[in-house]
């Protein structure tokens, strides 16, 4: 008999990030068009959220706020400013205040051990890892889990942008003493994207 073979693990958005975005933080931003596109992608704003949407149904959704929201800028940008919204939005849901009150009694420097937690509470498939530099820097990087890769395929599993502007929001909401987080390098293929935010002065 040949053995069975485990099935991949599917990377998936949980629908509390979806809920942020669309019922807090843009809800009477999206014209009719806008939600017949997002019903096409997958996700239908006027019904109840599903437990879990797929990785590239999410990206696809955020593209589409972002050219909505903010026509004028660069599509970069754009999706920066959706990644901020998101953590806004996601203030506004239950569980976001009682995480974000806990996240301000505990400080920033300890808030950075929570960062792979808060991950995982919106998605299934990323983690990340903080360290000071000798300058006083601090990187942060954020990877695809090693299990999920044959899933992504050749589809990257973060939008670095986006994530910029998660992180950004956090830092600021826990009151860290960083000026924005600059993007580093990417490889090819990778499914990791590090930033290094450096000390205000």
């Amino acid at each position: 008999m040949m053995p069975a073979v485990a099935p991949q693990k599917e990377p998936v958005i949980f629908s509390q990030v979806v809920e942020a975005l669309f019922k807090h933080a843009i809800t009477d931003r999206l014209d009719v068009d806008a939600r017949r596109r997002l019903r096409v992608i997958g996700i239908d704003v006027d019904q109840p959220f599903l437990v879990a949407y797929s990785v590239p149904a999410w990206f696809a959704a955020v593209g589409v706020c972002a050219e909505v929201l903010y026509p004028d800028v660069s599509s970069e940008e754009a999706r920066y400013r959706i990644g901020r919204r998101v953590v806004d939005g996601y203030g506004q849901t239950a569980m976001g205040r009682a995480v974000f009150a806990m996240l301000r009694m505990l400080g920033w420097q300890r808030s950075l051990t929570r960062i792979p937690r808060g991950l995982q509470s919106g998605t299934n498939f990323l983690t990340a890892h903080t360290r000071f530099l000798a300058g006083g820097e601090l990187e942060v990087t954020f990877e695809v889990l090693p299990e999920f890769h044959a899933a992504l395929g050749s589809q990257p599993g973060i939008d670095p942008y986006f994530m910029n502007g998660n992180m950004d929001a956090m830092m600021a909401l826990v009151g860290a003493p960083f000026s924005g987080g600059e993007l580093q390098p990417i490889e090819p293929g990778s499914q990791r994207v590090v930033y290094v935010l450096r000390p205000k002065v």
